[in-house]
């Protein structure tokens, strides 16, 4: 028999996981303009006609695994069907865990799986967090033009947020950041963010565009484009380094850098590159992170992509440091190892033999470090032969000139025995050039026994002094303190003190700290007889009247402290019910007043019948109307 019909297959097809909201597809990942997190969620509530404080607070927040937005006990109890949103600041576009649970609720709810490169996220451990955002939202009108002309996708790239970025590398025109209409700026997210309108007013942010100005006289507009343009390559590298440890990879780039550049120095490199010494170190030391500033003044300055940090194959980032060598190489050519060794095999064969400092010296270092890096075994042959010469000790030398033919060390010592406050020998010598005194005591055993009981003589007077102060300072009140005493007798720490006079010292701190003791005790007696005054005061009152600060007081009378602040709140709310029921009295009787003159009581006629000392809450006032009014009434 013929088949009338064909047959169906009844199977039901696979249909893919359906989302919350709509899948919508961020704008320009791989690219330079990749879209903003911030951006895409603005762009997602203006999709499905809500605010953004709709979208977070009521679809996105009590949904997400950990809440974005955290209601306080005061918001529950007066906003309870509030979204509970507030401004957001660029943290959300940042690094860390901020960024992560608005990627990870987003990504829930979208099926979206790449929004963490709409974020620095990619880089986080790698630059530092500081100095990265700006404080308001920012844009390009001319951005805004063009793409509202050609009808593309309005949308805010995560460029614009950037605090490096002050000028748009495709029209060259400076980054604005204050609406034209309202002469007001905006947080980045905002409860009515939209792409392309001012949070405030709802106004078109685009203008037409206008040709840029020349800027052939001004470095800075160009140092400006070129620091978003290397921003911009940064993020359109971002997807394709997943899986690298890129903190190692950048760290073992900048070390490769140093070495290939400024042979190893680190401060040569970051006085040629015009950046910090500190943060070169610290980097190479991986103590601190780098911010994103340090990395683009030292592309710009060699002539680098900041791409080439960020290379994992060490023969293809080595091409960037010979490029980059050139630019450093008229200053510190003699600083490669190759040439530093041969220099140090050239001073091997000098004669006389210069010191290892000298030969430091001559390559422009301020210490010998980098030449026993370069290679240890000759820098030892070198300190051996120059021992060896004698031209170390030239006072060991054969005819060598010794200090004691060049000055007159008796006529020194007598000089100073003669001054009221004499030298001591050790001094002398010091000053003349010896290690040590004990050629000058060998030579001059008497002078210098003399001067040594002349200054033990004037410590022990000195000593007696300060005893004499110490035991003064136990009569005195209030007591001083150890530090005060220590700088009234010229001592530089309190510690000497101590060491000469124990008793009195611990004498003193005793009686300080039975003073700080009754100190506290009358302050607790203050505080208790407060806790009857009337009327209630503040906690702040409190402070001010004892001289005591507002967290001293709680950590000490934690009790007293919050029973006055008790008191003082029941107070407050007395004193308010009080004036509201003295309002609704004078309102009653106002609109008596005005009922009997045969006058409608308007609450322009009460108000201005109120004494000026009556309560000024326009809520109590309308409700003592109506009360009098109803009262009036049913009469």
């Amino acid at each position: 028999m013929e088949v009338a019909f064909d047959s169906w297959d009844s199977i039901p097809p696979l249909l893919p996981p359906r989302s919350r909201l709509y899948t919508l597809k961020p704008v320009g990942i791989g690219t330079p303009f990749v879209e903003s997190l911030s951006g895409y969620i603005a762009r997602l509530a203006d999709a499905h006609a809500v605010s953004v404080g709709d979208l977070v607070g009521r679809e996105l927040s009590p949904s997400a695994s950990e809440p974005l937005i955290r209601f306080g006990p005061v918001m529950r109890l007066k906003r309870a069907n509030s979204h509970g949103f507030h401004a957001q600041a660029d943290a959300i576009n940042g690094f860390g865990e901020c960024s992560q649970k608005w990627i990870d609720a987003l990504e829930t709810a979208t099926l979206q799986t790449r929004l963490r490169f709409l974020t620095l996220s990619p880089f986080d451990g790698v630059f530092s967090h500081q100095g990265v955002f700006r404080a308001k939202r920012a844009w390009c009108p001319s951005c805004y033009e063009e793409w509202q002309g050609h009808d593309a996708i309005i949308y805010d790239p995560l460029l614009w947020r950037m605090h490096l970025v002050t000028r748009c590398p495709r029209h060259l025109t400076p980054i604005a950041d204050e609406c034209r209409h309202c002469r007001r700026g905006s947080q980045p997210l905002a409860v009515y963010s939209r792409p392309g309108y001012c949070s405030h007013c709802q106004q078109w942010l685009g203008e037409a565009l206008t040709p840029p100005a020349d800027s052939s006289s001004d470095a800075t507009p160009g140092r400006a484009v070129s620091d978003a343009k290397a921003i911009g390559e940064l993020f359109a590298a971002a997807p394709g380094l997943r899986g690298l440890s890129l903190h190692s990879v950048v760290t073992a780039n900048l070390r490769a850098c140093v070495n290939a550049v400024a042979g190893g120095n680190a401060d040569a490199f970051a006085l040629r590159c015009h950046v910090s010494r500190s943060a070169v170190r610290c980097h190479l030391s991986q103590r601190n992170l780098p911010t994103i500033e340090v990395i683009l003044r030292i592309c710009c300055e060699l002539k680098l992509p900041i791409t080439a940090f960020l290379e994992n194959d060490p023969h293809r980032a080595e091409l960037y440091w010979g490029f980059a060598r050139p630019a450093v190489e008229p200053r510190a050519a003699f600083r490669q190892p190759e040439q530093v060794r041969l220099v140090l095999l050239t001073a091997l064969d000098e004669e006389p033999i210069p010191s290892l400092f000298e030969i430091a010296q001559r390559l422009g270092y301020k210490g010998t470090d980098r030449l026993y890096q370069v290679d240890s075994e000759i820098c030892k042959q070198i300190v051996t032969k120059y021992r060896k010469s004698g031209r170390s000790h030239l006072w060991k030398k054969p005819g060598g000139d010794k200090i004691s033919e060049r000055v007159d060390i008796r006529s020194l010592l007598e000089q100073t025995l003669g001054q009221d406050q004499p030298v001591s020998a050790h001094r002398i010598a010091a000053s003349l050039g010896y290690a040590n005194d004990g050629y000058v005591r060998r030579k001059f055993p008497d002078l210098c026994a003399a001067i040594g009981k002349k200054l033990a003589a004037q410590g022990t007077e000195r000593l007696k002094d300060i005893e004499r102060v110490l035991t003064e300072a136990l009569e005195t009140h209030p007591i001083p303190t150890l530090q005060d005493l220590r700088k009234s007798v010229g001592y530089s720490s309190s510690s000497c003190l101590q060491l000469h006079f124990p008793e009195l010292c611990q004498k003193i701190l005793t009686r300080r700290r039975c003073a700080q003791q009754e100190k506290i005790a009358k302050l607790k007696n203050t505080l208790e007889c407060l806790l009857s005054e009337i009327p209630a005061v503040s906690l702040t009152i409190v402070s001010q009247r004892t001289g005591w600060s507002r967290g001293y007081l709680k950590e000490l009378f934690p009790e007293q402290c919050a029973a006055l602040s008790a008191r003082h709140r029941i107070w407050l709310h007395e004193a308010h019910e009080q004036r509201k029921m003295a309002l609704f009295a004078e309102v009653r009787d106002a609109v008596r007043k005005l009922h009997g003159e045969g006058k409608c009581p308007s609450i322009d006629r009460v108000t201005s019948l109120l004494s000026p000392n009556a309560l000024k809450d326009w809520k109590t006032v309308a409700a003592a109307l109506k009360a009098a009014r109803q009262a009036i009434e049913h009469q």
